[in-house]
């Protein structure tokens, strides 16, 4: 992954949780707002549980159209998460984050 704090220790291609270039950005740029990071921290540790749990995160929203796509909402209403099923390299139920739309982002960031 990149230099940052990531808290899975296993090896990267069996990580349930695979990050976009854009939530990359977000979660280790020096620009991002300390809330704003604490927010995407926040549903990932909520994706986590609901992994372990066998359930998707309770706060998603299926997106119309696109099976298998949720939204979460952020805390502090700072935005929207979309992500994906996935498996990963074993097979395993997984998560991608494809893309962060912060409340002060929109519309230009949509």
């Amino acid at each position: 992954m990149s230099d940052g704090y990531y808290p899975y220790e296993g090896p990267e291609e069996e990580d349930p949780l695979t990050l976009s270039p854009q939530v990359e950005e977000i979660l280790f740029s020096l620009d991002t707002p300390a809330d704003v990071m604490s927010a995407v921290s926040s549903v990932m540790v909520e994706m986590r549980e609901a992994l372990e749990l066998g359930v998707l995160p309770p706060s998603g929203r299926p997106l119309p159209g696109l099976p298998g796509a949720y939204v979460s909402p952020m805390p502090r209403g700072l935005g929207l998460i979309e992500y994906h099923e996935t498996t990963t390299a074993k097979g395993e139920r997984g998560f991608y984050l494809a893309r962060v739309i912060r409340t002060d982002d929109y519309p230009t960031g949509f």
